[in-house]
């Protein structure tokens, strides 16, 4: 079994060295998992140590850029849509399995001669370090995750997500600070 393990991880390393010949900037000891599909703009960065799994999807289009950074992992089948906008994700960083992050998304048109599907929200997306965000949250264009910050499982996230917090729901509310003091 260790060896199926290592033959993984040099095939992990091999794919980090094939994007950074591509232009993606890649730190050492970085792993991207088979079946990971990364499309990035010019000056995108994962920093060293961090993983992408299976299955996940980092979309940059254009002027579209995303800096990942040291020790950071996105469990499998994420889907990262940075469109042309910046996504910042901090060092440290958990990210639970079934992600679905949008720094560009379609948006309620109020105005009746335009099609829905024409109407964007478009905004960067920044996620600190030292942050835990669990399996199958949604994160929203122009959505602010500050460090040291906790997401529970499910949760919507708009806006921004203060510092010290854990954070759930729909949308994602304080629940309660990191010292174990309850949300005021």
């Amino acid at each position: 079994m260790l060896w199926g393990y290592r033959l993984d991880a040099a095939r992990g390393w091999l794919r980090a060295l094939a994007a950074a010949c591509l232009g993606l900037r890649v730190g050492a000891r970085v792993q991207l998992h088979p079946g990971s599909r990364i499309r990035s703009g010019p000056g995108s960065a994962i920093g060293a140590g961090s993983t992408v799994y299976r299955r996940v999807q980092l979309l940059a289009t254009g002027a579209g850029r995303f800096t990942i950074g040291t020790r950071s992992h996105i469990a499998p089948d994420g889907y990262l849509l940075i469109g042309g906008q910046r996504l910042t994700i901090g060092d440290d960083v958990a990210i639970g399995p079934g992600l679905m992050l949008f720094c560009e998304s379609n948006a309620i048109g109020y105005e009746f001669d335009r099609l829905h599907r024409e109407c964007y929200e478009r905004a960067d997306v920044s996620i600190g370090s030292n942050v835990f965000i669990g399996a199958r949250v949604t994160v929203l264009p122009g959505s602010r995750i500050d460090d040291g910050v906790v997401v529970a499982a499910h949760s919507l996230v708009r806006g921004r997500l203060e510092s010290g917090w854990v954070y759930g729901g729909v949308p994602a509310r304080p629940i309660r600070l990191l010292d174990g003091k309850e949300a005021r």
